[in-house]
């Protein structure tokens, strides 16, 4: 997957999170390092809730927060396409970290999922307990 690694930040992501609400081609998204933030996590998370082609996105690096992370994780709970993402080193800390908790409790089709980097704390391990371990084929990293 190519990343676009531009320093887009949060406009520039809306922007493409419009794009990926009527996207129909576009399979794996690599934005790693683009500083998005809390809002342009906002934005993914709304484009996530509609689109049904993305299967991988790469989302790294981007101080994305809880908020944006909250946001994220309310799509996981609808999105049926996505298998592989990955919010590595983006600052998300307990309140974030709990929310995607609970949606990989509805979430069927992620297989891989890469939470390394982030200041979650003691919810690391309440993530991996919470998780239906009926789901063998959820591989998250720390």
């Amino acid at each position: 997957m190519n990343e676009l690694i531009s320093n887009i930040g949060d406009e520039g992501v809306k922007v493409i999170g419009e794009a990926l609400k009527t996207n129909t081609t576009l399979t794996k998204l690599g934005l790693s390092g683009n500083n998005i933030g809390d809002e342009g996590g906002k934005a993914i998370g709304e484009a996530l809730k509609i689109n049904t082609t993305l299967t991988n996105l790469n989302l790294g690096c981007s101080k994305i927060g809880d908020k944006g992370g909250k946001a994220i994780s309310e799509a996981l709970k609808i999105n049926t396409t996505l298998t592989n993402l990955g919010l590595w080193r983006n600052d998300i800390r307990d309140e974030g970290g709990e929310a995607i908790c609970e949606a990989l409790k509805d979430n069927t089709t992620l297989t891989n999922l890469n939470l390394s980097g982030n200041r979650m704390g003691y919810k690391r391990q309440k993530i991996i307990e919470k998780v239906d371990y009926k789901r063998k084929n959820l591989r998250i990293e720390f």
